[in-house]
């Protein structure tokens, strides 16, 4: 069973400009995802899609860890690019035919192997399609302007939930995404068909995504608090 890990790692970031090769704990965000796939041993290869040299330096620098540098076409570097399409460019080529794909985005540094792997025992049921990374969500929110007509409630506000009763809400944490070849082939996107997700709930200290510099910062609290923990 071919396995293949796929981190885009883009040049470009409003949020937080550099950050794929911003310096977190001591090396570039995106090594922490190479170096976290590479200790699960799961992987026949591992795919660093980027329009960025100092990047793709860094992915060649791992070569002895089955990194692939791939160089990403400009039109897929936007802010805007669907990562789906990013994922279809590279795995709708019949040389890079697999069986399972996982998704490990660079700017969540705080995940463990051990939730990579975790995640992909699920993956070989027939029953699940993608596995997706989640946090417990207390979330109680609002669409602005939906289909051009006022703020709409994501809850009833005739009888607001309190904290104990939303146990089963989720949101992804953009961390980890595993699915199946064939159905992403099949469907053109990694989630396919909701009914044959699995979720895979992670704790806060490893769930932190990196976008804006006020989430870096978290992220380096989070990682001294987990290494206290050890």
């Amino acid at each position: 069973m071919r396995t293949v890990a796929f981190i885009p790692a883009r040049k470009g970031s409003k949020g937080l400009p550099g950050k794929n090769k911003k310096i977190f704990a001591g090396k570039p965000l995106v090594q922490w995802s190479i170096e976290q796939a590479a200790a699960t041993k799961l992987f026949d290869c591992i795919v660093v899609s980027s329009d960025d040299d100092e990047i793709i330096r860094i992915a060649n620098d791992c070569k002895k860890l089955k990194v692939i540098p791939v160089e990403r076409h400009p039109e897929l570097c936007e802010d805007d690019s669907d990562m789906d399409a990013v994922l279809y460019d590279y795995f709708g080529r019949p040389e890079n035919i697999c069986d399972h794909i996982c998704l490990l985005p660079p700017t969540s540094p705080l995940r463990l192997p051990k939730d990579i792997v975790n995640m992909h025992k699920y993956l070989k049921f027939k029953k699940y399609w993608t596995v997706v990374s989640v946090q417990w969500s207390d979330f109680i929110g609002w669409v602005e302007k939906p289909m051009n007509t006022g703020p709409l409630p994501t809850y009833n506000v005739a009888k607001r939930p309190n904290r104990q009763s939303r146990n089963d809400f989720f949101m992804e944490n953009g961390s980890i995404y595993w699915f199946k070849y064939e159905v992403f082939k099949a469907y053109g996107h990694m989630i396919a068909n909701h009914l044959k997700v699995k979720l895979y709930e992670m704790p806060p200290e490893r769930s932190l995504e990196i976008d804006t510099p006020f989430d870096f910062h978290l992220a380096e609290a989070a990682f001294e608090y987990s290494s206290m923990e050890r």
